[in-house]
């Protein structure tokens, strides 16, 4: 009698499915991260953060394209997405956090309304005269203990590097201040910490340098008991000469000294 042939064990079942092909690289994906890294950078800095919202939703959309690829990764575009939405809302708080800073600038350098005295016997009120303002080589002292001194003002500065000079439109203000931290955290200084008025025209420092070390301060923080030199350059229409200049100690909240720039 002839007896079945045997199906040796080592016969793959048929019914076991094939191992599963590598999903390729998602480049769509490495670029949403790229996007949403270069506009996290952007969203931090005041000075650029307008731009990040452009950068950040750029990032989100491509986002969202390399997720729907299919037999491709999808890890770097999830945490692009994540990442843009992420850093959108932070670009809101520190827009939002800009605009009350000037607003806050803007009613400090408010004239002040000078008090009436009574300088009689028979009650005439004469007007009481305001202190002459701060000026060149004067140190002004915040209630948070800050010290700002304005060192020189220098009308028809020049350029301190070849790169920036390309980008002067009118004529150069060099304004040098020391600062001296005496609170308890660090204090920051940036381009939008300084500031200078013709009339009641604000215009923004355009870099601020280091006067010794020559560094660019795009977002310096000196820490407590530190005292630090620097000279912010201020673009402004030939032939013409600042009235005011103000420092602002902080970014958002800080509290701002005026100095009469003549």
């Amino acid at each position: 009698m002839t007896m079945p042939e045997t199906t040796p064990d080592s016969t793959p079942d048929s019914t076991t499915p094939p191992a599963a092909a590598k999903k390729a690289r998602n480049t769509l994906g490495l670029v949403a991260l790229g996007l949403a890294v270069l506009g996290a950078l952007f969203a931090v800095i005041p000075a650029t953060n307008g731009f990040s919202w452009v950068v950040l939703l750029g990032a989100f959309i491509v986002a969202i394209v390399a997720l729907t690829r299919k037999g491709q990764g999808k890890t770097t575009a999830l945490i692009a997405l994540i990442l843009s939405f992420l850093f959108w809302i932070i670009s809101i708080f520190v827009g939002i956090a800009v605009v009350a800073t000037a607003v806050n600038d803007s009613l400090n350098e408010a004239p002040s309304v000078s008090e009436s005295d009574a300088t009689t016997d028979e009650g005439d009120a004469a007007e009481e005269e305001a202190p002459a303002p701060a000026g060149i080589g004067d140190t002004i002292t915040t209630d948070d203990g800050i010290e700002i001194t304005l060192v020189s003002i220098t009308p028809g500065a020049t350029s301190p590097d070849e790169y920036f000079a390309s980008e002067v439109r009118g004529t150069l203000v060099a304004v040098s201040m020391s600062m001296t931290n005496g609170t308890n955290e660090a204090v920051a200084i940036s381009e939008s910490a300084v500031k200078g008025f013709i009339g009641e025209a604000e215009y923004g420092a355009s870099r601020v340098y280091g006067t010794e070390s020559g560094d660019w301060y795009v977002y310096e923080e000196i820490n407590p008991g530190l005292t630090v030199a620097f000279t912010a350059y201020i673009d402004v229409p030939a032939d013409s000469g600042l009235d005011t200049v103000t420092f602002n100690t902080d970014l958002f909240f800080g509290e701002g000294v005026t100095f009469a720039a003549k």
